[in-house]
């Protein structure tokens, strides 16, 4: 019998690697610039901004999240919202910690444009001139380029904000500078949010049983981080790169050869580990890749496990 206790009390020993925590930030965490309306403050609006990351409901990705609060000393809190738990740290004092974490560690993605603008507000806030009418709508003119905008309610008190000239995400002259090795642990972060180890069990009227499996590693992103992509492939020394289909933006790799699985993706994330259900999903994948490996896939005994491994993981999984 499985001590629980003993399992939880190791589990809250884990210590994040920072590159991992940079990565999984890359892919599933927002810098925010957040402002309400505030009858107590002359300007109309109160200001402040947030640092959060969100993972779906589930035991594992709860704790997951409780790892990356322990990685920030306790900062913050961990919370559900709609169909997601959310981590959010917002005290200043904190977020200056969180600051400091992705200077040291800096975040690949053109992430990182939005990062450098949160840190130009905190900075602005630090020196409390958000608390007047010149250093306010300067937080505006930045927010106004963030994914969301400003608000009909601030467009209406304030017209006149003047227009901020988003930094480019890219200044490399020639692609090949921009082609650098990424930190494996980065890596296992970024696939952590953004990568998916999936078991397609399909029928296939030309095989003999009926039925196939195909084996697939793919990591996703919008093309504004093309980049990224190449590089994670260079980084691995394997994959392909998945044109999207006609009126879509999103980029993948593709992994499917089982000599690439069995010899690169398995390796790397057996050494650099994954967490939360994610982690689940790769010891499935994993078990299901060793069955094709063996030649299971081709007796009614090893496809069957198959099926019930394919209907059991990712967005079928049960808690």
């Amino acid at each position: 019998m499985v001590n629980n206790n003993k399992n939880n009390i190791y589990k809250n020993k884990i210590k994040l690697h920072p590159w991992y925590v940079t990565g999984y930030s890359d892919g599933d965490s927002s810098f925010s610039i957040r402002t309400r309306s505030s009858s107590t403050n002359e300007l109309g609006f109160s200001v402040g901004i947030v640092y959060s990351i969100g993972a779906e409901i589930n035991p594992e990705n709860k704790h997951l999240l409780t790892l990356i609060k322990n990685y920030f000393h306790g900062a913050g809190s961990v919370s559900k919202c709609a169909n997601m738990y959310v981590y959010e740290i917002s005290s200043l004092k904190s977020l200056l910690e969180v600051g400091k974490h992705f200077e040291d560690f800096p975040l690949e993605t053109s992430k990182s444009i939005y990062f450098k603008l949160w840190c130009l507000v905190m900075d602005i806030i630090i020196k409390k001139q958000h608390l007047t009418l010149k250093g306010f709508l300067s937080i505006l003119s930045i927010k106004s380029v963030f994914p969301k905008g400003l608000s009909s309610k601030i467009l209406a008190r304030y017209s006149n904000v003047e227009t901020f000239v988003k930094p480019n995400f890219s200044t490399c002259s020639k692609l090949s500078d921009c082609i650098k090795l990424l930190n494996p642990n980065w890596i296992a972060g970024f696939v952590q949010a953004d990568g998916t180890f999936g078991l397609n069990y399909t029928k296939q009227i030309r095989m003999r049983l009926g039925y196939t499996c195909q084996p697939q590693f793919r990591v996703t992103q919008h093309e504004r981080d093309l980049l990224v992509l190449k590089r994670i492939i260079y980084t691995l020394g394997c994959g392909s790169l998945i044109l999207p289909s006609s009126g879509r933006d999103r980029y993948d790799i593709s992994v499917g050869n089982v000599n690439d699985l069995l010899t690169v993706i398995i390796p790397f994330f057996d050494k650099y580990s994954l967490y939360g259900a994610k982690f689940l999903d790769y010891k499935d994948f994993s078990k299901g890749l060793y069955i094709i490996h063996n030649k299971g896939h081709l007796t009614p005994k090893g496809l069957n496990s198959l099926k019930n491994i394919a209907y059991n993981m990712n967005t079928y999984r049960s808690f």
